[in-house]
């Protein structure tokens, strides 16, 4: 990605922080773009669950982008650098992995190079200096520095760790971590309406996800919102969901939201 579509992205990112934004979706968009911006076959971002004592049941990915519809692998993203990243709070990388004079994290490094990998790079997210989280990139090939400098995945990191602690007051750790019990609960809420609208159409998962996204700008509410909407229409009537309507567009256009100058 060249320097002029990296700062498209940031901007981007940036331009969402200052609206009423929905977490998961600003999410979604992140590793949307860490993901082309770096060329890679996956961008995932993984939350630490504080309320998950268990080893390895601790970590979650809440959103994730692939070159394929294959989806991304929990345990590479969870596990070796994306658990050393968020444990440790640092940049965690691992520029060939097939390389053999680096002998970190066999178990992963067998699986991921099982897998057609090659790079890693596991970008912390730190909220108020805390880290709760990684933004994690795998690519198909070595990792070329000079190809795509790692700063600009920084950023895309701290973008999040600024969105989990934006709008919180004075009781602002407390505040961050209500932002990632919300985005955890959000995340599987999403998952689940994006699950029941590929069974009830007939389609693909990454096309249902687009297809919530649209919705849920025709109804003036966030992902999430139109999420819950849908499992509740899915509760309500079980065989068919879409006679509460929950699956059609308005039918008078929403109001624009108002611009205050």
């Amino acid at each position: 990605m060249s320097d002029v579509l990296n700062r498209v992205a940031i901007a981007d990112v940036t331009g969402t922080l200052t609206t009423d934004f929905d977490l998961p979706t600003l999410l979604q968009t992140v590793v949307t773009h860490a993901r082309e911006g770096f060329d890679a076959l996956s961008a995932v971002i993984v939350l630490r669950d504080d309320r998950r004592s268990t080893a390895g049941d601790d970590l979650h990915i809440v959103a994730e982008s692939c070159r394929t519809d294959v989806g991304a692998d929990p345990e590479l993203n969870t596990t070796g650098p994306a658990r050393s990243s968020v444990y440790d709070g640092a940049l965690t990388l691992v520029t060939d992995l097939s390389a053999t004079d680096d002998t970190r994290w066999p178990d992963y490094r067998k699986r991921a190079v099982s897998a057609g990998l090659r790079g890693v790079r596991a970008y912390p997210i730190k909220a108020l200096s805390a880290p709760v989280g990684s933004l994690v990139i795998h690519t198909q090939q070595v990792w070329d520095e000079s190809g795509q400098p790692s700063e600009f995945g920084q950023i895309l990191a701290n973008l999040v760790a600024i969105a989990l602690t934006n709008g919180v007051p004075t009781t602002r750790q407390s505040g961050v971590s209500r932002s990632v019990d919300t985005v955890l609960e959000g995340t599987s809420v999403v998952a689940t309406a994006i699950g029941i609208i590929a069974e009830y159409r007939g389609i693909e998962i990454v096309e249902a996800r687009h297809f919530l996204t649209r919705l849920a700008r025709a109804h003036g509410v966030t992902v999430t919102a139109h999420a819950r909407s849908v499992v509740a229409a899915q509760n309500s009537s079980p065989t068919d969901p879409g006679a509460t309507g929950v699956f059609n567009p308005p039918t008078d256009p929403s109001a624009p939201r108002r611009i205050d100058t």
